[in-house]
């Protein structure tokens, strides 16, 4: 079954569903990494951040292809309007609860800025995995 990629937000929901669909936790994926829990929860919860190969990496393990490709033009009129590259991920799994949107017409807030002195805080070494 394909589950078709328009937007990186798509990802997360994705990479847990089908983690969960393969019956692995956070901490045995993590195990088959060869990296800590942290690491991988981290890698959960913001994959968009993440590399290619690593995105690849855990797909694998979960049993899961990447196929890319146009979008199907034969759907609907709108489709063939835009030409743009399509990412699917295929598996025998069903796909992974979708999250709820807000409600119709509102808004979005803006995202508060940051105060200087807080990006200048310690962080921990990352893993190379």
């Amino acid at each position: 079954m394909d589950y078709p990629l328009k937007t990186l937000s798509q990802l997360r929901p994705i990479l847990v569903g089908f983690r969960k669909k393969a019956g692995l936790t956070q901490k045995d994926v993590a195990a088959r990494l060869g990296i800590s829990q942290q690491s991988y929860a981290a890698f959960e919860a913001n994959p968009e951040a993440a590399s290619v190969e690593r995105l690849v990496r855990v797909l694998r393990l979960v049993d899961v292809e990447i196929k890319l490709g146009a979008p199907d033009t034969t759907a609907s009129p709108v489709a063939a309007k835009a030409p743009a590259a399509a990412a699917k991920m295929s598996s025998g799994a069903k796909p992974p609860a979708a999250r709820k949107s807000t409600r119709a017409g509102a808004r979005a807030k803006p995202a508060a800025e940051v105060p200087p002195r807080q990006l200048a805080t310690r962080r921990k070494p990352r893993e190379n995995w």
